[in-house]
């Protein structure tokens, strides 16, 4: 019986543990591209390729892979195989390939001891790698906002694109788009902690809303050293706003020691940290992410339950 135009790796595998034995990758590659006349066949192919053949895309916006969830990728990945396969493309005559979506799950494979995995080759420029790997990575709901702004930001200088025209291709409101790209407009360290999940995007927001550079860095301490919530914060910017330049502004500079402490402990228990208050009292606010997170950090403190 013919197989159809199209059998996804994922299909594949299924067969595999449905007949107990592994199908070559060469039989596969066979049916699935036996007509080549058909222009789909000329455009992607599925290839099991040499982990050392492939390179990572330098277009990708994602700057931060977690460990953790790589970890538990590659586990994933030893127990039952590399579902979803790369989409890449040839490159230098296709001696190598570049990754256009799936950097996490190369990762993860390597991780996993993996020294060969199934790849989805895709037929296409570097103009059109470019824009699948941002657009694609984009629309990931995991980026955090700065991710994301450099993303939109390098498709409008790469590519002409217009904020209109990018709102289109990614799914969003041009309002939206013009919000991400606004975060690039603030001080670098402001934009670190963007990227950190230190301040949120609210938070971001409102320090765009307040004029100079040196009030948006006080109204930046000023959330880090008192925790202020989003309404807090527009609160604190109106405060800020409307007081004269040479005026004290009532809020707790944050203890050197304490910042210390708290790159300290981040360090120490593998998550967010955040030590608000003063030398005499405060509290310390640990962030987990699961049960298992939490059983994690509950053994590194020896809390006994």
């Amino acid at each position: 019986m013919k197989i159809g135009y199209y059998i996804s790796y994922a299909f594949v595998v299924k067969l595999n543990r449905v007949f107990k034995e592994k199908i070559p990758m060469s039989l596969i590659q066979s049916t699935l591209f036996a007509s080549p006349s058909h222009e789909h066949f000329t455009q992607e192919r599925i290839l099991e390729v040499e982990l050392d053949r492939i390179r990572v895309n330098p277009d990708q916006p994602r700057r931060i892979f977690a460990e953790e969830d790589l970890a538990e990728l590659a586990e994933s990945i030893k127990s039952v195989g590399l579902i979803h396969p790369p989409l890449v493309r040839a490159v230098q005559g296709g001696e190598f390939f570049e990754i256009i979506s799936g950097e996490r799950r190369f990762r993860a494979s390597r991780l996993a001891g993996l020294e060969k995995i199934p790849v989805v080759v895709k037929w296409t420029d570097q103009c059109l790698s470019a824009q699948a790997a941002l657009i694609e990575n984009v629309q990931r709901v995991d980026l955090n906002p700065l991710e994301i702004a450099l993303a939109l930001n390098s498709l409008m200088q790469k590519f002409g694109f217009t904020q209109e025209h990018l709102a289109q291709q990614i799914g969003k409101k041009r309002s939206t788009v013009a919000n991400y790209l606004r975060l690039l407009s603030l001080p670098q360290v402001v934009q670190e902690s963007v990227a950190r999940g230190e301040i949120s995007m609210g938070h971001a927001k409102v320090i765009l809303s307040v004029a100079s550079t040196q009030k948006q860095l006080t109204l930046h301490e000023m959330i880090l050293a008192d925790d202020l919530s989003v309404r807090q914060t527009e609160e604190a910017a109106l405060k800020l706003q409307s007081r004269p330049k040479d005026l004290t502004l009532p809020f707790r500079q944050r203890d050197i020691h304490l910042q210390e402490l708290e790159r300290q402990l981040q360090i120490l228990l593998g998550t967010k940290v955040v030590i608000s208050g003063s030398s005499r009292k405060g509290r310390i606010t640990i962030d987990y992410y699961n049960l298992e997170d939490l059983n994690r950090l509950i053994e590194l403190l020896k809390i006994e339950l």
